[in-house]
């Protein structure tokens, strides 16, 4: 049997209702009439680890925040293949998006998985990780929410990791250091390739206080 062919983008952009591009917050109640706690993953690529979060916790509403067009008709076609109907995708810079599409304090947690290190010293001011930006994910994160964050690059993993020991959030592994390992949640598509490789992965688990 031939594979279902991706949805087109504009198919998505016009009225999809699994997909927003909104500068203000979506209508959460609407999209999600089910009351169940929410959770967001920032940057999820081919969406493997959003569509498998979504499968193990189907009374958990997954936002995936990204403006990879190929990512998102991928992780929309999957979801709809496996009638998935707790998934919403929002389209967006994260750095912008995260502030206008939610509210303060709705979010039981936040996966960054692999966010694009750009190691040269010219591009660092691109990264998604500043100290601003973890301002604005930990506010708009529940009380005892987490965010969990994974990187491969060590230099960008001891940069985030000072931002995030400066912020208000409390480090799950102790203060200043990485956790050792995940429980409880599937790994991404870039985590398994770079485990089966050898790489040493930096996970930054934290959580609201």
């Amino acid at each position: 049997m031939a594979a279902k062919a991706l949805i087109s983008f504009n198919e998505i952009s016009s009225s999809h209702p699994l997909f927003s591009n909104l500068d203000i917050a979506p209508d959460w109640d609407q999209i999600f009439p089910n009351k169940y706690p929410m959770k967001l993953e920032i940057g999820f690529g081919n969406g493997s680890f959003i569509i498998d979060m979504a499968m193990r916790e189907p009374r958990t509403n997954f936002v995936g925040l990204d403006m990879y067009h190929k990512g998102i008709r991928k992780t929309i076609t999957r979801a709809e293949k496996r009638l998935i109907e707790n998934i919403h995708i929002v389209y967006g810079d994260a750095r912008y998006r995260t502030q206008s599409a939610f509210k303060d304090a709705t979010l039981e947690a936040i996966y960054i998985n692999f966010p694009d290190p750009w190691p040269k010293k010219r591009h660092i001011k691109r990264r998604l990780i500043t100290a601003s930006f973890v301002e604005t994910l930990s506010n708009k994160l529940t009380p005892s929410g987490e965010l969990r964050i994974a990187t491969d690059c060590e230099t960008y993993a001891r940069d985030m990791l000072t931002f995030l020991e400066n912020s208000s959030l409390e480090n799950k592994a102790g203060s200043f250091k990485f956790s050792e390992c995940r429980e409880n949640i599937p790994q991404s598509k870039y985590e398994k390739n770079y485990l089966k490789e050898g790489k040493k992965i930096y996970y930054l688990d934290y959580i609201k206080r």
